[in-house]
């Protein structure tokens, strides 16, 4: 649930489209307004050249492509629906448009780092999730919309005394505002439709209570994840198989449940709805600061060509730039076993609040995989 610098054993989990909203609130910061609308196509060579922070831009020389989940997600979109639906090829467009300095810079205030210590790359390909981050720093960041725009470190020890009984000091959290109040109420609007209807973490809703979250899939569903957060608490949960040998997540068996695909908003939302309702079991609903994003309609040139939902297929494997694309949730469905496999299923939390609050981390007991062997 940590980072390497904290002790984590692994080298964290690549992220998907939970790194989306970094994405969105470094442009909402440097002026993009959420009614922008872009093109969207289902498949497009990634944009290039992109500004990075150095003195040479990013160029694609080797042509590298990116897709939609699914054939039928063709735009023009706005930013609410494209947040909704999870659709790649806005956010590249986004990064286009805004650059790769505005999100790296952004990242760093929020503490978003890959859990081995190095750097954020800055290719484009990014806004799909390719560096692994630990669910503590997801759940870490997500806290800062929460909290509007205020980013305040973790801290995992509430209080601590010795063997009389007295008191002893903890390390105490450090806050500051790293993003307008108004950049990080968009956010929540943005994200408070993710888990409504139509959106990929529909399942993942709480319904005592506002809540709003992003999942994300990545590439041969090795990876899944939802980072969700209600005004004072922020968790993020993650289902896979990690180490070396990964395991493809379709028709497999997890917890004596058979899923045909493992979706971000299929498995690990409803994980962190089960936690959270508990955390908050008794304690008053608190409302998010919202705005009001006007609903965008498509562009002259004619409507939006997507089809009936048909079945979603995850990116092809095999090219490089790939990753990410969240998957519907909703397709899983009970019964079936098959022989046993790796482990999965870590979750990091965040309690907000103006303070910080009070921050820990815990795992969810391990689900049992099973299924094919990665193709």
């Amino acid at each position: 649930s940590v980072d390497k610098r904290l002790g984590g054993s692994n080298f964290g989990f690549p992220t998907g489209s939970t790194f989306k909203p970094f994405v969105a609130a470094a442009a909402i910061e440097g002026g993009v307004p959420p009614t922008k609308t872009y093109a969207s196509p289902y498949e497009m060579e990634y944009p290039s050249p992109v500004q990075t922070c150095g003195d040479k831009p990013w160029v694609n020389t080797e042509k590298a492509r990116v897709e939609n989940e699914s054939e039928s997600e063709v735009g023009p979109y706005a930013m609410k629906e494209a947040m909704a639906k999870s659709i790649n090829t806005y956010f590249v467009e986004m990064i286009s448009e805004a650059g790769l300095c505005p999100i790296t810079e952004m990242t760093g205030k929020l503490g978003v780092k890959p859990a081995d210590g190095t750097k954020l790359p800055e290719v484009p390909a990014i806004a799909l999730g390719t560096e692994g981050m630990s669910p503590l720093t997801m759940a870490n960041a997500y806290a800062t919309f929460a909290n509007r725009g205020v980013h305040c470190t973790s801290v995992a020890i509430e209080s601590t005394t010795d063997s009389h009984g007295k008191a002893l000091a903890v390390p105490k959290s450090k806050c500051e505002r790293v993003m307008s109040e108004k950049t990080a109420d968009t956010i929540n609007t943005l994200l408070l439709g993710v888990v409504d209807t139509g959106g990929t973490g529909a399942a993942a809703g709480l319904t005592d209570r506002q809540s709003a979250g992003k999942t994300g899939t990545t590439e041969n569903r090795w990876n899944a994840w939802f980072v969700g957060y209600t005004p004072n608490m922020s968790g993020a949960t993650w289902v896979g198989s990690g180490g070396a040998k990964q395991v493809q997540m379709e028709n497999i068996s997890i917890g004596g449940e058979y899923y045909d695909k493992v979706y971000g908003g299929g498995l690990p939302g409803p994980i962190w709805k089960q936690a959270v309702s508990g955390a908050l079991s008794g304690r008053k609903s608190l409302s998010f600061s919202t705005v009001s994003i006007p609903e965008t309609s498509s562009p002259a040139g004619g409507p939006r060509r997507n089809k009936p939902n048909p079945p979603a297929t995850p990116n092809r494997p095999g090219k490089p730039n790939r990753p990410g694309g969240d998957n519907k949730p909703g397709d899983g469905r009970p019964g079936g076993q098959t022989a046993a496999g790796a482990t999965g299923g870590n979750q990091g939390g965040t309690n907000g609040g103006d303070n910080g609050g009070r921050t820990g981390g815990f795992s969810f007991p391990p689900g049992l995989i099973g299924g094919p062997e990665p193709r």
